[in-house]
């Protein structure tokens, strides 16, 4: 078990190798109780049919996760006004798979049919802005072509493939605007700003002789 101290309002964090093939990540005591629920036996996620079945149907991809949203969208500290506009949704998952490129999906059930067709209207509203605002950028139209929107009933759900060339633009991006932070300025060494180095200072002249 490998742990890490919490930084601000964030607890310890954890990792441990569960069995080959099996990692668990997360809070410390979630990963402790996830270690001991594996080791004791009894009761345990995969009692739950209705997130094993998302399970069973998002494992894919070579990275995967399922949820509760309510607990994601706590953790992610979605802003209010965003949180206010989404239906209600029990559960999410997402899938994807890297390979140069990033294929993925992200699935969501909502509570009801009426919920999850509010939900569909509303990726509807984010993808015709994000189209339209890709226009002015090339790069970016075949990563905003090839989201589909699906699902039927109280499944939502929305693919999508990120080019690796798109990946790239983006690394470069966060690299230009690092780059374009104005560095410290310099301290003045000159203590007098109408004093020019450069120049040699001019002799005093010398004083008249007396006459005689």
């Amino acid at each position: 078990l490998l742990t890490h101290p919490g930084e601000g309002d964030h607890g310890e964090m954890a990792l441990a190798l569960v069995e080959p093939g099996l990692v668990a990540f997360g809070s410390a005591p979630s990963v402790r109780q996830a270690i001991d629920r594996k080791s004791g036996g009894g009761a345990n996620i995969t009692t739950n049919e209705e997130l094993m079945g998302l399970v069973r149907d998002i494992d894919d991809g070579n990275a995967w996760a399922v949820g509760r949203f309510d607990a994601i969208a706590k953790s992610a500290r979605l802003p209010r006004e965003v949180a206010g506009q989404l239906p209600p949704i029990n559960w999410f998952a997402a899938t994807g798979h890297v390979n140069g490129g990033l294929r993925g999906l992200l699935r969501a059930e909502a509570r009801d049919e009426v919920a999850a067709q509010n939900l569909r209207d509303v990726l509807r509203g984010f993808m015709a802005l994000a189209r339209l605002q890709s226009n002015a950028r090339p790069e970016l139209t075949t990563m905003m072509n090839s989201l589909e929107l699906g699902g039927d009933g109280k499944t939502v759900s929305l693919a999508f493939a990120v080019p690796s060339e798109v990946i790239d633009m983006l690394g470069a991006m966060g690299v230009h605007r690092r780059g374009a932070e104005p560095d410290d300025p310099e301290p003045d060494s000159d203590p007098d700003p109408d004093f020019d180095l450069d120049v040699p200072p001019v002799p005093p002249t010398p004083p008249t002789p007396p006459t005689p």
